[in-house]
Order: structure tokens, then C-alpha cells, then sequence
């Protein structure tokens, strides 16, 4: 029986890693594909490498402690990513922070157009009706807009940020449940499972 135990904490102890080591692959990519964009000087790459290295360890050993509430250990979290992007921002110069706007502008811009051909997958595959494709968009505009005043209300702090967005997605859940019809609810939520398998199969 020990070991049975023994054999699953090791397992559990690789997949944790193995899982780590994926997403600091990803982040170290997205961090090459940053700077290639922003035309960064290598003295800036030097800089920003360092930031970067910081930040993860400082995030490593953010997720050790177990020690502390989960409301204080989120409002650590959201301290050091708003750190990282205040510093990583201090080392560009007025043009490439221009440039990084216009990036940010560009991926709206793409999601807007993800978002929309979603919609449409949406329409054929639960049978909604032209009302209904206007309520959920006008939803989705008015979800967006709240999302983002959320983010730019200076007098909130980053956990009551997290608690109005949470707040927020609720209320969109309970909106959606008046929009479609049970039968449309239940085969978007089996939508939504079955694209969760497929991404956990490809991950």
C-alpha cells in the first residue's frame, strides 16, 4: 500500500513539473516573439531577461506557500504581474511602447473577428434565432465595456478588481440562461466539454 502512495506522489510530483516546464516554455517563446516585434536592443534584451528570470522565481515561490489565505496570495500574484509590466514598460522607449499599444490594438481587433466567427458556429450549431444572435452580441458588447472599466478604475485594487470581474462573469452566466432555451443551454454546455477534451488532448 505505501508503495502505491509512494508511486502516485511521484506521479503527481512529475506531471507538476513536467506541466510547469511546458508553461515556462510557452512564456520564454512569447518572450523571444516580444522582443522580436519590439526591435528590443540587446541591452534592453539583457534587461528585460533579467525582469523576466525575477519574475518567475518570484512567482515560483509565490505558489510554494501554502501558509497564507488564498484572498492574500491572489492579491500577491496581481502585485507582481502589475510589477513586471510596469517595469518591462520602464525599459521600452516612447516608440516602442507606441508600438506595443498598437499590438494590443491589433489582437482587440483579432479577437473581435475570433469572437464573431464564434458567434456564427454558435448560431448553426444550437439553432439560434436572429433575436437571439442580437441579444448575445449586445450582451457581449455590454460585458466587454464593464470588463474594461473594471480594469481602468484606479480606485480599486487588484483583488476587488478580481472580485467585480467574478461578479461580473456571473452575471453574464444568468443573462445567457434567459437568452437560449434549455435545450440550447444544455448543447452549448456539451460544446464546451468536448472542446475541453480536445485541448487536453492536444496539451
Amino acid at each position: 500500500m505505501k508503495k502505491v502512495i509512494v508511486f502516485a506522489i511521484a506521479l503527481i510530483s512529475l506531471s507538476a513539473v513536467q506541466a510547469q516546464e511546458k508553461r515556462y516554455r510557452g512564456e520564454g517563446k512569447k518572450d523571444r516573439m516580444l522582443s522580436e516585434k519590439l526591435n528590443l536592443s540587446e541591452e534592453q534584451k539583457v534587461k528585460a531577461k533579467k525582469l523576466n528570470e525575477e519574475y518567475r522565481k518570484n512567482m515560483m515561490d509565490l505558489r510554494k506557500k501554502d501558509d497564507i489565505p488564498v484572498k492574500e496570495w491572489r492579491s500577491r500574484m496581481d502585485e507582481l504581474n502589475k510589477k513586471h509590466r510596469d517595469d518591462f514598460r520602464g525599459l521600452l522607449s516612447k516608440e516602442q511602447k507606441e508600438q506595443m499599444e498598437n499590438m494590443r490594438t491589433e489582437r482587440r481587433k483579432m479577437s473581435e473577428s475570433n469572437a464573431n466567427a464564434r458567434m456564427e458556429k454558435m448560431k448553426t450549431n444550437l439553432g439560434l434565432t436572429d433575436n437571439q444572435v442580437e441579444m448575445l452580441k449586445k450582451q457581449r458588447s455590454e460585458t466587454s465595456e464593464k470588463i474594461k472599466a473594471i480594469r481602468e478604475n484606479k480606485l480599486l485594487d487588484e483583488t476587488k478588481k478580481r472580485e467585480e470581474m467574478k461578479a461580473l462573469m456571473n452575471k453574464r452566466k444568468e443573462n445567457m440562461r434567459s437568452i437560449l432555451t434549455e435545450d440550447q443551454m444544455k448543447k452549448m454546455l456539451e460544446m464546451k466539454k468536448q472542446n475541453h477534451r480536445k485541448r487536453k488532448m492536444v496539451s
